[in-house]
């Protein structure tokens, strides 16, 4: 080699080196700051707990002090034990049911969500709702929200636990919220506003629980076994025009339906019926808006059923908002755009329904937008937002979101821009990928597939239903793991 092909081939050698040397200095001098932190916190530790015993809670601030470098080193093990020794701390000072409790819990929380310890967050929140009892009593609204905390975890524990669990975890996370509204009848009532909230997280329990049994994955064979284990095989059949209930196979478990009806379409029916009790109380409260609000969703719960009659709520609700005095070109824009159903949260004003739609549009991708398509103002794209699938079995179930940002996930998600069309029953049609970057074919292929079973409040124009042919939506699941 010449001096000057070495000197050539040298120099880009040593610039990498210095860079990744120069890089790597102060990432190493931190980390001697940080350990030499943790030396001289230690040390005053021992010199605390010789001085005061072990059980000390003046030992607090210093072991929060060693968990806060150990926490910044990675080592979440270690923060782990820390943060229980600090429970017991204040348990053994203030006892074991006092309040201040709770924060450490959520702290350890935390913690495990980042050690991947699934179990042990519903445990610690179990532990949160068995203090908020002793503390607030068996029939309080704290009470209800530490519930609702641990039914929201169970679901997040249908993709995040073995996979034969699934079905269990959503089980019993749609028979809490049964418990949950039982106990705020108990708390504020039958019939009363407060119910509204409770209502609704009821009602979409158990839709969530019909989505599990038309999944057509693994995910369904074992909702099927539990349902029937839990609620018997009544409700997975469907009545002829008879009245008579076909016969249920015990050896094959298959449920058997009316052409055209999901899986379980019974548990829809008793869902709605949650949604009529909401319309119900709107109605005797005279609040027009929130009976308007309760109609919109009681459609999308029927379109949910394969039935027809949804679009007579929409009409219903519409007339009823025009009444009410709102903009006539604002409803009509509302009841244009489709939109995927069920919604996750209850809307009792018009504008925070409204306000949700519209968090729900996207950017438009211009290259899949063919002007001579453009026939008049229907045929213009709309943007509906974004998907998220719940898991891999559940791809055209849109995952639950968290009741609190305690309980939220960072994720890796693959993510595929569609387009296609919405018909006047809310059913999706002709899907064209138009950007999938970095994507694997397979989960490309799964995901079209997976738009094909989504479910939209069709669009509404005048009294009629319309196809909207050029929708645009951002869809994501879960990566796969390698």
């Amino acid at each position: 080699m010449t001096a000057t092909r070495a000197y050539s081939f040298l120099v880009p050698l040593l610039l990498v080196l210095l860079h990744s040397t120069a890089h790597a200095q102060p990432v190493l001098q931190q980390s001697n700051t940080a350990l030499s932190d943790l030396q001289r916190y230690e040390d005053a530790l021992a010199e605390l707990e010789f001085e005061y015993g072990p059980f000390d809670p003046r030992l607090s601030e210093t072991l929060l002090s060693i968990e806060s470098v150990h926490r910044e080193l990675g080592n979440f093990e270690e923060v782990r034990e820390l943060q229980l020794r600090r429970l017991q701390l204040l348990r053994t000072a203030e006892g074991l049911e006092n309040l201040d409790s709770i924060p450490v819990l959520e702290e350890i929380i935390a913690t495990e969500q980042e050690l991947g310890n699934w179990e042990a967050v519903g445990d610690h929140l179990e532990h949160i709702r068995t203090l908020v009892a002793s503390n607030y009593g068996g029939e309080s609204p704290e009470l209800l929200v530490a519930m609702d905390r641990q039914a929201s975890w169970l679901q997040s524990m249908v993709f995040l636990d073995r996979n034969g669990n699934r079905a269990d975890n959503l089980l019993d996370s749609r028979d809490l919220y049964d418990d949950i509204l039982d106990l705020a009848e108990d708390i504020y009532g039958e019939d009363t506003v407060e119910l509204i909230p409770w209502l609704y997280k009821r009602a979409y329990s158990i839709q969530q629980h019909v989505e599990l049994l038309n999944a057509g994955s693994s995910v369904t064979t074992d909702t099927v076994d539990e349902t029937i284990s839990r609620d018997g095989p009544g409700r997975l059949m469907t009545t002829s025009r008879g009245g008579i209930y076909p016969a249920f196979s015990v050896t094959n478990r298959v449920p058997v339906t009316n052409r055209g009806e999901p899986v379980g379409v019974a548990y829809l029916r008793q869902a709605n019926g949650f949604i009529n009790e909401i319309r119900e109380i709107a109605e005797a409260q005279g609040d027009w808006e929130t009976w308007a609000m309760a109609s919109i969703y009681h459609g999308d719960y029927s379109i949910l059923q394969n039935r027809n009659i949804g679009r007579r709520d929409y009409i219903d609700a519409k007339e009823k908002l025009l009444e009410l005095g709102f903009d006539a070109d604002r409803v009509e824009r509302f009841f244009n755009k489709p939109v995927p159903i069920p919604v996750e949260t209850f809307f009792t004003r018009f504008a925070d329904l409204e306000a949700y739609q519209e968090s729900m549009t996207g950017p438009l991708n211009p290259e899949a937008i063919d002007e001579e398509d453009i026939e008049d103002p229907w045929d213009e794209p709309v943007h509906v937002g974004v998907f998220t699938a719940w898991e891999e079995g559940l791809r055209s179930t849109a995952k639950p979101t968290p009741v609190d940002a305690l309980l939220a996930l960072e994720l890796p998600y693959d993510q595929v821009d569609l387009a296609f069309r919405v018909n006047g029953n809310g059913a999706v049609s002709g899907v064209d990928v138009l950007d999938a970057e970095g994507v694997p074919r397979r989960v490309r292929s799964r995901t079209v597939r997976a738009a094909r079973e989504l479910k939209f409040r069709p669009a509404l124009f005048g009294e009629r239903t319309r196809t909207r042919r050029h929708v645009q939506l951002r869809y994501r699941i879960l990566m796969e793991e390698d």
